[in-house]
């Protein structure tokens, strides 16, 4: 999905240099924005997360934890799909680069 995501706002916009269209499509997503996705955090939860991230310096997970938003067992299910995500991403570019390396 993130890739398809990237690869859609790759589409429309036709002025991003080659390193923007590569940040893009390598860029891993925050488990903020995961959660979001997801419906386990709203919009107003997750900038009053960063917020307070920003000033106490604790992980995103640890808030979310003391302000009892996720029970641990949630929040590692959360962190489980970030990292499988992270991973198809890495996969998907491995593919790519291994297809343009064969011989045509």
């Amino acid at each position: 999905n993130s890739l398809r995501e990237a690869s859609n706002k790759m589409s429309n916009n036709e002025n991003m240099s080659e390193d923007q269209k590569w940040e893009l499509l390598t860029r891993s997503e925050k488990l903020g924005e995961v959660l979001l996705k997801r419906g386990k955090l709203t919009l107003q939860q997750l900038e009053d997360l960063i917020r307070e991230q920003e000033r106490t310096e604790s992980p995103l997970g640890e808030l979310i934890l003391a302000k009892g938003w996720m029970t641990r067992q949630e929040l590692l299910a959360a962190l489980d799909l970030q990292h499988k995500t992270d991973q198809a991403i890495i996969d998907s570019l491995t593919e790519m680069i291994q297809r343009n390396n064969e011989p045509t």
